[in-house]
């Protein structure tokens, strides 16, 4: 299989991938009725010559917007996924109730990854709710990398009941793992290090394993290493490490699993 270079992949993932089909409502930060452009520029874009590549600069996609709406049922938990694809590593961030778009980029970035200036990522997101809530919620994901900001907005809804319920309540007893952040797939220059987090929900603790391109469980070694955190970090990646990588999470109540697509590229010559 021919090695191609990392622009030429990450343009044949916006022509042919989910980037180039997804169609998302964005919704304000402040009056969730109006559809809003997604997109902030926290400084302005150097003008591109007419010879650069198609991602010199900092680029952010949504690849799955969380839904407008939801309501809630009673006792059940709500999943609000969030998907996005950028340059770098893109960090997502949730935030609780209405937020002045003026305050964005004040926001702390929970970035789990170490710096990857030559990566192209698609990031994946859950926010979970688990307890009832007493009246209607907006709940934003936000995502950045570099001078790039997209967010979009999802409006829950209470339950409708008559029950009188005691306010933010978490549901009691244990929960399944569900893993809550994660990479659907992550291209990276050979010879980079490469950080594929698997966070995780669960109650009790969840035990995680990894699974590596050949679908055998990963042996720590002085390439790969399962960080405390359950994240995996692959040093020096190699063609040979492209494929696909499972995070397994397991607790008494059940499991669940999350994919990452690693693909190693050669860097351009001068």
């Amino acid at each position: 299989m021919q090695k191609m270079n990392l622009h030429v992949c990450a343009l044949a993932l916006l022509l042919f991938g989910s980037i180039a089909t997804v169609h998302g409502r964005a919704v304000d930060l402040v009056d969730d009725s109006n559809d809003v452009d997604n997109s902030i520029e926290t400084e302005p874009e150097p003008e591109q010559k007419s010879h650069a590549r198609p991602f010199d600069a900092d680029w952010l996609k949504f690849t799955k917007t969380p839904p407008a709406k939801l309501q809630q049922a009673a006792g059940a938990t709500i999943e609000i996924v969030c998907e996005m694809m950028g340059s770098q590593v893109p960090s997502i961030q949730w935030v609780v109730g209405h937020l002045p778009i003026s305050e964005i980029d004040d926001l702390d970035s929970n970035q789990v990854s170490e710096d990857a200036p030559s990566a192209i990522v698609r990031v994946r997101s859950v926010h979970i709710i688990d307890h009832m809530l007493s009246e209607p919620r907006t709940y934003t994901c936000v995502g950045r990398t570099g001078s790039k900001t997209i967010y979009a907005s999802t409006v829950v809804h209470p339950a409708r009941s008559s029950e009188i319920l005691v306010r933010e309540k978490q549901y009691p007893g244990n929960q399944k793992p569900r893993i809550v952040y994660t990479e659907k797939t992550h291209l990276d220059l050979m010879g980079s290090s490469v950080l594929l987090p698997c966070k995780v929900h669960a109650r009790p603790r969840a035990e995680i394993t990894w699974f590596n391109n050949e679908n055998q469980k990963v042996v720590q070694g002085h390439r790969y290493k399962v960080l405390s955190t359950g994240h995996l970090l692959i040093s020096d990646i190699k063609w040979e490490d492209m494929g696909n990588y499972k995070c397994l999470a397991r607790n008494v109540e059940g499991h669940d699993s999350a994919d990452t697509f690693v693909y190693p590229v050669l860097k351009e010559e001068d």
